[in-house]
């Protein structure tokens, strides 16, 4: 920051400090005012240094690194180095599979030839495990081939349940364990299982079966839940479904859908923490015969809502997805004439700056409103404490009222106990003249 700026800001944060101080002596209720007031300087001050918001244009792809040859619906997993594996597929649209196994080394820049798959395979699901090995799942072959990075040798491992060669799965490592889900059963059937592979004793069991058949979408996992989304059904129609499995509780759950149906698309967790879904097309037919899609969403996990950020550059399907060097990579993919050797790569730093951008603009909204509340209940204390003195007074009229009334009833009580008195006397007085009047007469009348 120049010189000039840091110096406003000192300036600006000593009027605050100042501010608090005098405002401190007003109690609480100023306490509460001069946090507020300093606060919105603060922003205030941020928002003249810091760029406008909106001025981003948020993630941008970018052609990145090509691929050392075309390939399309591989199995494409990333080492925790960054190192990118893609394995199986296949290169020209007659879609033959192939037993290619490469891998490019991001720190040099450079791909090399793995030793290949025992049997060729594309379609395959696959990743990573806690042990390093990288594990493929069928595909358009039967069969766990299981690939040791650090010696460069393939083993078999025991076979899905499956009765034939499960075909575009979609799996997600957790533990020790891989998760296999959906899929096309043998060209028959899409498929609702939940196939569990236990790395450590080579052996599967099942869990809790998906909400719908679907094959062809895609699968990320964090450490808690594995996120499936989009894919075709039965019609061999994209949908929009996206749908939750609890590696703890062993159960599926639904999710706001994708903002348009999709299938055959890559997916990754970004840097940012969100889920970036790419690509894709309308049908799931490996030579697509209907839109092929370079679209981008965003899904935020925390709180289940979708947006759009920049499209890629080249529209593919069947394309693989991975994130190295902290960049979202979209690895090969085919459209109906031809099968790319393109990566594009995109960078999430700018959308993360466009977030802490939307965020700091809430804050200052949040901030000014929380302001204006503060005024707000300012005025109504002033109204409350000129109503409390009206209700005072009045309270000390009608006192002074009670106190007259009170006066006045003992006043007329006292009235009456005295013509109570005097009417007794008197009756008493001419009782008695009665009596001497009848002693009187009687005393005559015997003289």
């Amino acid at each position: 920051m120049p010189a000039a700026e840091s110096k406003l800001m000192l300036t600006l944060f000593e009027i605050g400090l100042r501010g608090i101080g005098k405002m401190r002596k007003l109690g609480m209720k100023g306490s509460m005012i001069a946090v507020a007031s300093v606060g919105l300087v603060c922003l205030m001050a941020l928002s003249v240094f810091a760029p406008v918001a909106g001025a981003a244009t948020g993630p941008s792809w970018n052609y990145a690194f090509p691929l050392g040859g075309a390939r399309s619906q591989a199995t494409v997993v990333q080492a925790d180095n960054g190192v990118v594996f893609v394995i199986g597929g296949y290169t020209t649209t007659a879609t033959t599979p192939t037993t290619l196994n490469s891998a490019y080394n991001p720190s040099t820049g450079t791909w090399m030839n793995l030793a290949p798959l025992p049997f060729a395979t594309r379609g395959a699901s696959g990743g990573i495990g806690e042990d390093g090995r990288i594990y493929i799942f069928d595909g358009t072959n039967k069969g766990t081939q299981v690939f040791n990075i650090t010696t460069s040798v393939w083993s078999a491992g025991a076979a899905m349940p499956s009765g034939t060669n499960v075909w575009e799965a979609k799996s997600a490592m957790n533990g020790d364990r891989a998760f296999v889900f959906g899929g096309e059963d043998g060209g028959t059937s899409y498929v609702n299982l939940t196939s569990i592979y236990n790395v450590t004793s080579d052996s599967w069991t099942t869990g809790a079966d998906m909400p719908y058949g679907v094959k062809a979408g895609a699968v990320v996992a964090d450490n808690e839940f594995a996120y499936y989304i989009g894919g075709a059904n039965d019609s061999g129609m994209a949908t929009t479904n996206v749908s939750r499995y609890s590696f703890a509780t062993d159960s599926w759950s639904m999710l706001a859908p994708l903002p348009s149906a999709v299938c055959a698309e890559g997916a990754v967790i970004g840097p940012d923490g969100l889920i970036y879904v790419f690509g894709g097309a309308d049908s799931p037919w490996n030579i697509i015969m209907g839109a092929v899609y370079s679209e981008t969403f965003t899904y935020a996990r925390d709180t289940n809502t979708w947006a759009e950020v920049e499209d890629m550059n080249v529209a593919r399907a069947w394309l693989g997805a991975a994130v190295s060097d902290n960049k979202i990579l979209s690895v090969g993919g085919n459209t109906q004439t031809t099968v790319f050797t393109t990566v594009e790569s995109l960078d999430t730093l700018l959308n993360q700056l466009a977030n802490l951008q939307k965020q700091v603009t809430l804050l200052q909204n949040q901030l000014a409103q929380a302001n204006s509340d503060v005024s707000t209940l300012k005025g109504n204390v002033s109204d409350l404490a000129a109503k409390n003195i009206l209700l005072n007074q009045q309270l000390a009229d009608l006192t002074a009222q009670l106190d007259d009334l009170t006066a006045a009833l003992d006043d007329a009580n006292n009235t009456a106990d005295s013509a109570s008195m005097i009417g007794m006397i008197g009756v008493i007085i001419g009782v008695v003249a009665i009596v001497i009047a009848v002693v009187s007469l009687f005393m005559k009348k015997k003289s």
